[in-house]
């Protein structure tokens, strides 16, 4: 079967969680013994050429530059991307779309009559121009379903002369567009069932959409995990950006808040980048005695290596304050025998069961309690411990369901 995979960015341009995803997807997909082929959009300038190819772990990529008159914008509409990419997809048996953002907002449309189209909704960009649905500037809450007036003020600092009226009447039309969009799909995939249920209020869920989880995306070797028995320092890792919406200012004000006599015996090390300036330093002051340590971005392949280096370690936290749509980084840390703690807010507290803690999002003393609690008895977290040493889903079992998934849309079509 020959499968066309398209992707906002792709490696080795860029390469985020979405990215890694779709690049975990189509090695496990050739692997089954399809063809597979990238086609990917790129925030590089378009520099002469319309189209960029290479070849990554071994299959096509298609980088398709934009000019400077087809900027980020509510409609999405840009003619030659859109001619580019069904030209390149113009052979293939199934087309698996992960994201419009770079591309073109009428992509599953002007593809569906001719192929079976399916499409992964790995954030709430089909609702939101910001991706997240996160309340940006005087914002203070995202609007109910339909309403735009919100909106309008969330996206004025980007869209400066821009009248608020037609501010108004693109989000709707928007909205409108990717509703089209998905009704044209042939399968709507979310990588959770909390991530459907964030979307379902703004979209009509249907019988064509399923969930399935992305799965970890590369073997990660031997364990970076140890007992503790609650002597010496507790060692934490928190994998991924450090920003404010990720929650890693709650965790640190969490350390910050336990007794000095156990704010001590704490060091957490963050793998990943500081992605809001300046936010490291404050880390380190909410902390108080707990001891950080930053370490530079990772490769996926590289994370299990540098863990053992640094290690081991007793405690995986992943606090995020919104609502993740997977968490990769929480596969992550189980797949390397880590206890994870998890906030409230998305997918990740489905995957957790034994192996952590769920807390509440934006609480700091919540944390703070639950860490004082392992500090009087380590036999809890020793516990969680040995469930996180059960089997993790990994790519592979998503490619297999995906390959059937594309069989069964050829077979009905």
């Amino acid at each position: 079967m020959k499968v066309g995979l398209v992707t906002p960015q792709y490696a080795p341009q860029f390469e985020g969680g979405t990215e890694s995803v779709v690049r975990a997807q189509a090695r496990e997909l050739a692997a089954l013994g399809h063809a597979v082929r990238i086609v990917s959009g790129t925030d590089r300038l378009h520099a002469g050429q319309d189209l960029l190819a290479t070849e990554v772990d071994g299959l096509p990529v298609r980088f398709v530059p934009r000019t400077p008159d087809e900027p980020y914008d509510l409609a999405l509409e840009r003619p030659r991307v859109l001619a580019l990419v069904l030209e390149l997809l113009s052979d293939v048996d199934v087309v698996h779309l992960h994201h419009w953002s770079t591309l073109d907002g009428g992509l599953v449309r002007r593809l569906a009559p001719r192929v079976p189209v399916v499409v992964t909704l790995h954030d709430l960009f089909t609702t939101c121009p910001r991706f997240f649905r996160v309340p940006f500037g005087l914002v203070e809450s995202c609007p109910p379903p339909g309403s735009f007036e919100t909106c309008v003020v969330c996206l004025t600092p980007d869209a400066p002369g821009v009248a608020p009226e037609l501010l108004h009447t693109g989000l709707a039309a928007r909205m409108a567009s990717f509703a089209a969009e998905l009704e044209a799909a042939a399968l709507v995939l979310t990588p959770s069932r909390s991530h459907q249920q964030n979307l379902a209020p703004h979209l009509a869920v249907d019988a064509r959409w399923r969930v399935l989880p992305h799965g970890l995306g590369r073997e990660l070797g031997a364990r970076a995990s140890a007992a503790w028995d609650g002597t010496g320092e507790l060692r934490l890792v928190y994998l991924g950006h450090r920003t404010a919406v990720k929650g890693i200012r709650d965790l640190a004000l969490a350390l910050g808040g336990l007794p000095p006599e156990l704010e001590s015996r704490v060091r957490l090390d963050a793998f990943g980048d500081e992605l809001d300036p300046g936010l490291d330093a404050e880390l380190t002051r909410c902390a108080g005695a707990a001891r950080l340590r930053f370490h530079a971005p990772y490769g996926p392949a590289e994370l299990g290596q540098l863990l053992r280096a640094e290690g081991p370690f007793h405690l995986a936290a992943a606090p995020s304050r919104v609502a993740e749509s997977y968490g990769l980084v929480v596969d992550e840390a189980l797949a390397l025998g880590l206890p994870t703690w998890v906030s409230d807010r998305g997918a990740p507290q489905e995957r957790i069961g034994a192996a952590g803690l769920v807390l509440p999002a934006e609480d700091p003393a919540a944390w703070t309690r639950a860490f004082a609690t392992i500090f009087a008895h380590p036999e809890r977290l020793e516990v969680q411990r040995g469930a996180a040493a059960a089997t993790v889903r990994t790519a592979r079992d998503a490619a297999r369901e995906l390959s059937q998934l594309y069989q069964s849309l050829l077979h009905s079509a």
